[in-house]
Protein backbone atom coordinates (compact mmCIF):
# COMPACT_ATOMS: atom_id res chain seq x y z
CA UNK A 1 0.00 0.00 0.00
CA UNK A 2 1.15 3.52 -0.68
CA UNK A 3 0.16 6.86 0.76
CA UNK A 4 -0.71 10.19 -0.77
CA UNK A 5 -0.87 13.79 0.30
CA UNK A 6 -3.17 16.48 -1.05
CA UNK A 7 -1.41 19.78 -1.71
CA UNK A 8 -3.40 22.95 -2.27
CA UNK A 9 -1.55 25.25 -4.67
CA UNK A 10 -2.33 28.51 -6.42
CA UNK A 11 -3.29 26.42 -9.50
CA UNK A 12 -5.51 23.89 -7.70
CA UNK A 13 -5.08 20.61 -5.85
CA UNK A 14 -2.00 18.45 -6.52
CA UNK A 15 -1.51 14.95 -5.18
CA UNK A 16 1.83 13.49 -4.11
CA UNK A 17 1.89 9.68 -3.95
CA UNK A 18 4.72 8.10 -1.97
CA UNK A 19 6.01 4.96 -0.29
CA UNK A 20 7.03 5.13 3.35
CA UNK A 21 9.82 2.67 4.06
CA UNK A 22 11.99 3.82 2.47
CA UNK A 23 10.42 7.16 1.57
CA UNK A 24 10.21 7.51 -2.22
CA UNK A 25 8.07 9.65 -4.47
CA UNK A 26 5.86 7.50 -6.66
CA UNK A 27 3.88 10.09 -8.58
CA UNK A 28 2.93 13.75 -8.73
CA UNK A 29 -0.55 14.56 -10.04
CA UNK A 30 -0.79 17.98 -11.59
CA UNK A 31 -3.26 20.54 -10.22
CA UNK A 32 -6.98 20.19 -10.72
CA UNK A 33 -9.80 22.27 -9.30
CA UNK A 34 -11.97 19.29 -8.34
CA UNK A 35 -10.54 17.61 -5.24
CA UNK A 36 -12.64 14.44 -5.64
CA UNK A 37 -11.54 14.02 -9.26
CA UNK A 38 -7.92 14.60 -8.25
CA UNK A 39 -7.98 11.93 -5.52
CA UNK A 40 -10.16 9.32 -7.25
CA UNK A 41 -7.35 7.36 -8.97
CA UNK A 42 -5.42 7.16 -5.71
CA UNK A 43 -8.44 6.04 -3.71
CA UNK A 44 -9.26 3.41 -6.35
CA UNK A 45 -5.63 2.25 -6.25
CA UNK A 46 -5.98 1.61 -2.52
CA UNK A 47 -3.81 4.52 -1.49
CA UNK A 48 -4.17 5.91 1.99
CA UNK A 49 -4.31 9.64 2.57
CA UNK A 50 -1.49 10.94 4.76
CA UNK A 51 -1.19 14.72 4.94
CA UNK A 52 1.25 14.73 7.84
CA UNK A 53 4.13 12.40 6.95
CA UNK A 54 7.30 14.39 7.69
CA UNK A 55 9.23 13.34 4.57
CA UNK A 56 6.52 14.56 2.20
CA UNK A 57 6.30 18.03 3.76
CA UNK A 58 9.28 19.49 1.80
CA UNK A 59 7.89 18.03 -1.44
CA UNK A 60 4.52 19.66 -0.78
CA UNK A 61 6.22 22.95 0.09
CA UNK A 62 8.19 22.81 -3.19
CA UNK A 63 5.00 22.36 -5.21
CA UNK A 64 3.35 25.29 -3.43
CA UNK A 65 6.41 27.45 -4.10
CA UNK A 66 6.55 26.41 -7.76
CA UNK A 67 2.91 27.32 -8.39
CA UNK A 68 3.53 30.65 -6.64
CA UNK A 69 6.16 31.40 -9.29
CA UNK A 70 9.37 30.36 -7.52
CA UNK A 71 12.13 28.17 -8.90
CA UNK A 72 12.54 24.91 -6.99
CA UNK A 73 15.16 22.21 -6.58
CA UNK A 74 14.60 18.70 -7.95
CA UNK A 75 14.43 16.14 -5.12
CA UNK A 76 16.51 13.51 -6.94
CA UNK A 77 17.25 11.57 -3.76
CA UNK A 78 13.59 10.55 -3.35
CA UNK A 79 12.74 10.02 -7.02
CA UNK A 80 13.12 6.45 -8.27
CA UNK A 81 13.98 6.36 -11.97
CA UNK A 82 15.12 2.72 -11.86
CA UNK A 83 11.78 1.58 -13.31
CA UNK A 84 12.71 3.30 -16.57
CA UNK A 85 15.14 2.25 -19.29
CA UNK A 86 18.54 3.97 -19.50
CA UNK A 87 17.28 5.89 -22.56
CA UNK A 88 14.18 7.10 -20.71
CA UNK A 89 16.34 8.10 -17.74
CA UNK A 90 18.59 10.07 -20.10
CA UNK A 91 15.54 11.90 -21.44
CA UNK A 92 14.28 12.74 -17.94
CA UNK A 93 17.70 14.01 -16.86
CA UNK A 94 17.99 16.10 -20.04
CA UNK A 95 14.54 17.63 -19.53
CA UNK A 96 15.51 18.51 -15.96
CA UNK A 97 18.30 20.67 -17.38
CA UNK A 98 15.97 22.92 -19.40
CA UNK A 99 16.26 26.23 -17.54
CA UNK A 100 13.28 27.74 -15.71
CA UNK A 101 11.32 29.96 -18.09
CA UNK A 102 12.79 28.35 -21.22
CA UNK A 103 11.67 25.58 -23.54
CA UNK A 104 13.24 22.96 -25.79
CA UNK A 105 11.72 20.98 -28.65
CA UNK A 106 11.28 17.23 -28.55
CA UNK A 107 14.11 16.97 -31.10
CA UNK A 108 16.41 19.17 -29.02
CA UNK A 109 15.76 17.02 -25.95
CA UNK A 110 16.50 13.89 -27.99
CA UNK A 111 19.87 15.34 -29.00
CA UNK A 112 20.58 16.46 -25.40
CA UNK A 113 19.94 12.87 -24.28
CA UNK A 114 22.26 11.46 -26.95
CA UNK A 115 19.33 10.02 -28.90
CA UNK A 116 19.41 11.97 -32.15
CA UNK A 117 16.31 11.46 -34.31
CA UNK A 118 14.29 10.16 -31.35
CA UNK A 119 11.83 13.04 -30.95
CA UNK A 120 8.85 10.66 -30.87
CA UNK A 121 10.57 8.60 -28.19
CA UNK A 122 10.98 11.79 -26.14
CA UNK A 123 7.25 12.47 -26.49
CA UNK A 124 6.36 8.95 -25.40
CA UNK A 125 8.72 9.21 -22.45
CA UNK A 126 7.26 12.56 -21.42
CA UNK A 127 3.79 10.98 -21.44
CA UNK A 128 5.05 8.51 -18.79
CA UNK A 129 6.66 11.17 -16.58
CA UNK A 130 5.59 10.40 -13.01
CA UNK A 131 7.20 13.58 -11.64
CA UNK A 132 5.81 16.56 -13.56
CA UNK A 133 7.02 19.92 -12.23
CA UNK A 134 10.18 18.28 -10.82
CA UNK A 135 10.98 16.81 -14.25
CA UNK A 136 9.56 19.79 -16.14
CA UNK A 137 7.96 18.11 -19.14
CA UNK A 138 5.82 21.23 -19.62
CA UNK A 139 8.99 22.90 -20.98
CA UNK A 140 9.12 20.49 -23.92
CA UNK A 141 7.36 21.84 -27.00
CA UNK A 142 6.99 21.03 -30.68
CA UNK A 143 9.61 22.22 -33.15
CA UNK A 144 7.10 24.68 -34.65
CA UNK A 145 6.79 26.40 -31.26
CA UNK A 146 3.34 25.04 -30.42
CA UNK A 147 2.85 23.52 -27.00
CA UNK A 148 2.20 19.90 -27.90
CA UNK A 149 0.44 17.46 -25.61
CA UNK A 150 0.54 17.55 -21.82
CA UNK A 151 -0.86 15.28 -19.13
CA UNK A 152 -2.45 18.21 -17.31
CA UNK A 153 -3.99 19.55 -20.52
CA UNK A 154 -2.80 22.27 -22.87
CA UNK A 155 -4.34 25.17 -20.86
CA UNK A 156 -2.34 24.15 -17.77
CA UNK A 157 0.86 23.80 -19.82
CA UNK A 158 0.36 27.29 -21.27
CA UNK A 159 -0.34 28.69 -17.80
CA UNK A 160 2.79 27.06 -16.33
CA UNK A 161 4.98 28.36 -19.16
CA UNK A 162 3.50 31.85 -18.75
CA UNK A 163 4.13 31.73 -14.99
CA UNK A 164 7.77 30.86 -15.56
CA UNK A 165 8.24 33.42 -18.34
CA UNK A 166 6.82 36.18 -16.11
CA UNK A 167 9.16 35.27 -13.23
CA UNK A 168 12.32 34.66 -15.26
Amino acid sequence: MYRYRIVETAFGFCVVAFSVDPFKLLQIKLPASDLDECCQPFDEGHGRIDNSHADVLPIAASLIRYFNGEQIEIPWSVMDLSRFTPSQQAVYRSVSKIPYGETASYGQVARMAGLARAARFVGTTMAKNPYPVFIPCHRVIRSDGSTGLFGGGEPLKVKMLALEAARR
